[in-house]
């Protein structure tokens, strides 16, 4: 059997929220995840990062589009160095800067401190009306990311 998570992650790669925040969230998410087997926000001892697993299907340039995954392996090498405090890059393609973290991810990927994980949510969707109510409870836009093993 398989497993998914949906990992809720702030744009914000060293952002975390407060307990009454993520508290708060979490409950919103219960009531939209009411199968689910876990709901709780992770706290990182630094950032991580957060991927789609087996969902990922392409890394590309988030300015020009070109395929960046024969490069991303030793740009995330370098950044992990810092334990992905930097993560600034300059694109092998078009030679201009971005970020790791502002990369293009199919499915989705994000850097953070923390994560508000639902583990085998029971859905397959999270709606923009529902992540704007979790976003304004724990206090930062988020990344929607579907992991699956």
């Amino acid at each position: 059997m398989s497993d998914n998570y949906l990992r809720l992650v702030s744009y914000d790669p060293h952002w975390r929220p407060g307990e009454a925040a993520a508290r708060d969230a979490v409950t919103i998410v219960r009531g939209l995840f009411p199968r689910a087997e876990h709901i709780g926000v992770e706290f990182e001892e630094g950032v991580t990062f957060f991927d789609a697993g087996a969902n990922t299907e392409s890394i590309n340039c988030p300015l020009c589009g070109s395929d960046l995954e024969d490069w991303w392996g030793e740009a995330m090498d370098r950044a992990a160095v810092s334990g992905f405090e930097d993560l600034a890059a300059v694109t092998p393609c078009c030679h201009r800067p971005t970020s790791l973290n502002d990369l293009r991810y199919v499915w989705p990927a994000a850097f953070g401190s923390c994560a508000l994980t639902v583990f085998n949510p029971g859905e397959t969707s999270l709606a923009a009306d529902q992540l704007g109510r979790v976003e304004q409870a724990i206090g930062s836009p988020l990344k929607v990311i579907w992991h699956h093993l």
